[in-house]
């Protein structure tokens, strides 16, 4: 039996009844049980880039037939699109803004216009919601929708990793909660790449040793994490207090000659 599960991302936080509201929105229209669960609600607040990484590192563990609802829009109400995404059987709802970028999307349609009594400036609970839910209930919904070419979507402003003979200059995707910086830079692409030093937009110099795990050496820490991208760890503090870095910083992974 294939599983139907809602998923929500936004940059709303808790503090408000955003996130409730959309809720609301989605259970008013699907049987009762139906499961909603919050990927992430703390996406910084306007940070495309932060919410497509979520969306990147989540897609492995969302089963088939599950929709998620993704709203980091900080140009609602303008002339940007809302958009349906399908990837691998997972529909994705959101705004075409740049947040479905890292996700290899198979087909693309574009939802209707916002209904006449829809408010301006929350698509997520009057457009975004009630979309994702007539998907879960209704999947081919999607063949009344205008179809759009994937590759017309609007693209990521990430830059992707480039290696020279010295070493690799990779962007910070994420600093998660426990002080990690997650790199753009793919487990596969740095398979056998071990770095000596980390060098810093600042001009700072740290050195970093290769690793398997966050406990079994000291000091700054280079490792394959659980999200599919290479990790900068400290052992016993926070890599991104060490090094001062913040998402979209670049740095430059010096190549260990030993």
């Amino acid at each position: 039996m294939q599983v139907r599960i809602l998923f929500l991302l936004s940059d709303f936080g808790i503090s408000d009844t955003y996130v409730a509201q959309m809720k609301a929105a989605v259970l008013g229209t699907v049987p009762a049980g139906t499961s909603i669960v919050d990927l992430t609600h703390d996406i910084e607040a306007g940070s495309v880039m932060e919410g497509a990484f979520h969306l990147y590192a989540s897609l492995q563990a969302i089963p088939p037939g599950s929709v998620v609802v993704a709203v980091v829009d900080p140009g609602v109400g303008t002339e940007r699109h809302g958009v349906v995404c399908e990837v691998d059987g997972i529909f994705f709802v959101g705004p075409d803004n740049g947040i479905f970028s890292l996700l290899p999307v198979n087909k693309a349609w574009k939802l209707p216009r916002l209904p006449a009594d829809a408010s301006a400036t929350f698509h997520g609970r009057d457009l975004f919601a009630p979309a994702g839910a007539r998907l879960l209930t209704d999947p081919g919904w999607v063949k009344s929708l205008g179809s759009i070419d994937p590759g017309t979507l609007v693209s990521s402003e990430i830059r992707p990793p480039e290696e020279n003979e010295e070493g690799c200059h990779a962007t910070v995707a994420h600093i998660d909660r426990f002080g990690n910086v997650v790199l753009w830079l793919s487990t596969s692409d740095a398979d056998g790449f071990r770095p000596s030093e980390i060098r810093l937009p600042a001009g700072g110099i740290v050195p970093v040793t290769r690793a398997g795990t966050y406990g079994n050496r000291q000091g700054l820490l280079f490792l394959a994490g659980s999200q599919g991208c290479m990790e900068l760890a400290f052992s016993g503090g926070k890599a991104s207090s060490i090094l001062g870095v913040s998402a979209g910083d670049r740095i430059f992974l010096k190549r260990s000659i030993r």
